[in-house]
């Protein structure tokens, strides 16, 4: 009895660290995040950022993902340089029951991946609710000029309705991180820049 409590109380509190682990969170700013490092031994960062570049191209188009900005950054402490990526994208939520089967809105998110040898760290981000109404053609759109941070629901979304979304959000998250993984262990298509060759029309 006390083995197969010991060994119920393991597999509890092992659940609950994966769930901890796979969870939204808050970030120094109070806004909701969801944030993971990955370790990749043996792979250089040049790499990793080829294949982070080629994950914003090809990787979700469902996301509507797009990457905004790359640039290189050096840590204060560390002296240790780093590859950072930037893109946005939202993805659809809605809440689960037997009479609607339709989508309630839509959530916006910024998606930034930091890149160095061996490792990178990806978190999504500034989660923004676009509610959808029904308009005269019986089709599902966007309200425009309704944008709601998740971080302040007050008065705009119910409670219940606020949770299923936070929980589309982290399915949504979770699906992403996955999908990153995939490109991130795999060959990358994108072609090297060769530049131009120059010809000098003095000599021949």
């Amino acid at each position: 009895m006390k083995k197969l409590t010991a060994v119920l109380v393991f597999v509890l509190f092992a659940g609950a660290a994966f769930a901890q682990k796979d969870s939204l969170a808050f970030d120094e700013n109070n806004k909701y995040i969801y944030y993971q490092v990955v370790q990749q031994p043996g792979t250089i960062k040049d790499t990793l950022f080829n294949r982070a570049q080629y994950f914003f191209k090809k990787a979700d188009p469902a996301t509507a993902l797009s990457l905004l900005s790359m640039h290189e950054e050096e840590d204060s402490r560390t002296k240790e340089k780093s590859f950072a990526l930037m893109g946005s994208g939202k993805f659809l939520v809605s809440k689960k029951t037997l009479l609607t089967s339709h989508e309630d809105g839509s959530v916006s998110f910024t998606l930034r991946i930091d890149i160095r040898d061996g490792k990178y760290r990806y978190w999504l981000t500034d989660f923004v609710f676009n509610p959808y109404q029904r308009n005269r053609y019986n089709v599902y759109e966007s309200i425009p000029g309704i944008y709601i941070p998740l971080e302040k629901p007050e008065g705009k979304i119910e409670k219940k309705d606020l949770a299923a979304y936070l929980n589309g959000v982290l399915t949504s998250s979770l699906k992403i991180g996955e999908k990153l993984k995939e490109y991130m262990t795999k060959v990358s298509a994108i072609k090297k820049d060769i530049g131009v060759k120059k010809i000098s029309t003095k000599d021949w």
